[in-house]
């Protein structure tokens, strides 16, 4: 006897975020759910039950689909997501902490030129977009193996969803650097902020006590809205030539400026 089929998730869980975004990368990658289903050397329900949000795969499948699909990270933040909804406990990966690094030091200082995606810009619900920040490294220290952590949780229904943690190119003092953090906007109406800090691979942050908010990315979910209706004035916000210099003393690079 056939197993009983479970009715498809709600849009707005976990679960069926989750889904979505397995769906969203698989089309973007040209495959149907059969051969990606192959490529993991898991059953064609694997792949149908995960997208519309019956089932969960195991951290394993999760990590392979990631591997194929390349998602920048969304669908590991997205599966996160749905662990701590199911255990009702903080995230158990590496996120920000308390502790400062071994290699923080007071000489560290950067400017903040100018960035993408002002902040409150409108969005739809569950529009995709790309955040970026330009930054000077004016201090005295090279960035050496660093990463922008998100603070506290990475995805869910009310948040903007980003990766974890983005790799930081090495920076030597003088290069401008520009941030670039894929992101989906949520999916409930209204503001939302993401935070990030640089940190070391273990999350121990550089800037321990200073610029407490770090980073921020913030969006405005209007409910109805489709994506095609973002203003085009909102795509990028500068800094007023006439004011002095931003000093952030946290700077999160990802790629360098050529």
């Amino acid at each position: 006897m056939p197993r009983e089929r479970r009715p498809p998730g709600r849009h707005d869980t976990q679960r069926q975020q989750f889904g979505d975004e397995l769906r969203f990368w698989r089309e973007k990658r040209g495959l149907s759910a059969a051969e990606l289903a192959r490529r993991i050397a898991r059953d064609r329900r694997t792949v149908s039950a995960a997208e519309e949000g019956r089932d969960i795969p195991s951290e394993l499948v999760v990590l392979l689909l990631e591997d194929i699909l390349d998602t920048q990270g969304l669908l590991i933040a997205r599966y996160e997501s749905v662990l701590m909804e199911k255990r009702r406990l903080r995230l158990l990966r590496v996120t920000t902490t308390t502790t400062p690094s071994p290699a923080a030091n007071a000489l560290d200082e950067s400017i903040f030129l100018e960035e993408t995606v002002a902040d409150g810009t409108l969005m739809a619900p569950g529009q995709r977009f790309t955040k970026t920040w330009t930054l000077q490294n004016v201090g005295s220290v090279p960035w050496r193996d660093r990463r922008l952590t998100r603070v506290g949780i990475a995805s869910g229904a009310g948040l903007i969803t980003t990766p974890l943690q983005v790799p930081i190119t090495d920076t030597d003092p003088g290069e401008e650097v520009v941030i670039v953090v894929p992101c989906v906007a949520q999916y409930v109406e209204g503001a939302s902020i993401a935070s990030f800090k640089m940190t070391d691979p273990a999350g121990r942050l550089y800037f321990p006590d200073r610029y407490f908010v770090g980073v921020q990315a913030q969006v405005v979910v209007v409910r109805g809205m489709s994506p095609q209706e973002v203003p085009a004035d909102h795509d990028r916000g500068t800094h007023d030539a006439d004011a002095p210099p931003r000093r952030d003393n946290e700077a999160f690079p990802a790629r360098k400026l050529t």
